[in-house]
Formats: structure tokens, C-alpha cells, sequence
């Protein structure tokens, strides 16, 4: 039971740091911010953060881990039941996260020199892009299908972007229907389904 509240703590703690590490950094330059900043805002002492990462860009570098992990889980519960050619039921939890945590998805989205997210969440699609697409179109030859989850993870990237910066005006549904309609018929397009 003890175990069990320290755990608890810590995530409070660790919560604490990133919001306030998020909170600064729509405010100025990331290489702007100290740890005493992040503290300071978060009402705890330096030797706390230290407990828990080594300095600012530990502290990045976890919270752009967590958001990728968040799409990996996202990604393998689609990849358990993918439905009929359909990236839908894949996109709308992504976007719907975006939605949600869009004070860091703005921050992480803008790909700033501090921060390679925007490189690990090409990574991220590519890596599982290649699976979905092989399975469903087994036919596919392997040079295609490069430039083509290239195509795919910088135009999501770009779709994700606009409708951030533009104020995510339109539906979650709207965009994640223009992201799977842009997909799949590129698809169809190149191997006729």
C-alpha cells in the first residue's frame, strides 16, 4: 500500500514538472528554460527534478516518449482489428489525443531545434505504416511502398500541423476523414483496390 502512494507522488511530481515545463515553453524558447524555471513554476526544489530526470532536455525527451507511446498503443489496437482498408479507426484516437493535449501537441508539432519529436513520429508511422499497408495490399513492391509512407507520414504530419496552427477549427472527424480519404486512394491508385 505504501508503494502504491509513493508511486502515485511520483506521478504527481513528474506531472508537475511537465505541465510546467509545457507552460513555459508557450511562452518562450525552449532553450530559454532552466530547471530553476520549471521549479520555480512548479512550486518544488531542484533537488526534486533531479530525482527524477537530468536536466530540461531529459525532461522533453520523456514527454515526447510518452505522447509516442500513447500513438504506439493506439497504433497496436488497430493493428489487432484493422477494419476493411479504413484507417479511421486509427486516426480518430490520434486526432482525438491531439484534441485533447493540445497544448503539447502545438509545442511538439512545431519541431523546434530542441526537440526531434516530429522526426520519431515519422519514424512512428513509417515503421507501422509499412505493416498496415503490406497487409493490405500484399502485391505491394517494396520501392512504392518507401515513397510512398513517405508521402503519407510528411502529408499527416502537414494535415496535423495546419489544423493545430489554424486553431483546430474543424472536426476531429473532419480531418481524420481528409488524412484516411488522401491515403487510401493514393493507395488504390497505385495498386487497385
Amino acid at each position: 500500500m505504501e508503494s502504491q502512494k509513493e508511486d502515485r507522488r511520483i506521478r504527481r511530481t513528474q506531472k508537475m514538472l511537465k505541465d510546467s515545463l509545457i507552460e513555459l515553453m508557450t511562452e518562450r524558447d525552449f532553450k530559454n528554460i532552466s530547471v530553476k524555471d520549471i521549479t520555480e513554476r512548479a512550486d518544488l526544489n531542484r533537488g526534486t527534478f533531479y530525482n527524477h530526470y537530468t536536466d530540461t532536455y531529459d525532461l522533453l525527451q520523456k514527454m515526447e516518449s510518452d505522447v509516442l507511446a500513447d500513438f504506439q498503443d493506439m497504433i497496436d489496437n488497430f493493428l489487432c482489428s484493422p477494419k476493411n482498408g479504413s484507417l479511421m479507426p486509427i486516426l480518430l484516437p490520434v486526432i482525438q489525443y491531439i484534441e485533447e493535449n493540445v497544448k503539447i501537441a502545438k509545442i511538439l508539432f512545431e519541431n523546434s531545434a530542441s526537440s526531434d519529436f516530429v522526426n520519431r513520429f515519422h519514424q512512428l508511422i513509417s515503421d507501422n505504416g509499412t505493416a498496415v499497408f503490406k497487409k493490405q495490399y500484399p502485391e505491394i513492391d517494396d520501392v512504392t511502398l518507401t515513397y510512398f509512407i513517405e508521402f503519407i507520414t510528411f502529408g499527416l504530419t502537414g494535415v496535423l500541423r495546419c489544423w493545430i496552427n489554424n486553431g483546430m477549427k474543424e472536426s476531429k472527424e473532419k480531418i481524420a476523414e481528409i488524412a484516411d480519404k488522401s491515403a487510401v486512394q493514393v493507395a488504390q491508385n497505385l495498386w487497385g483496390h
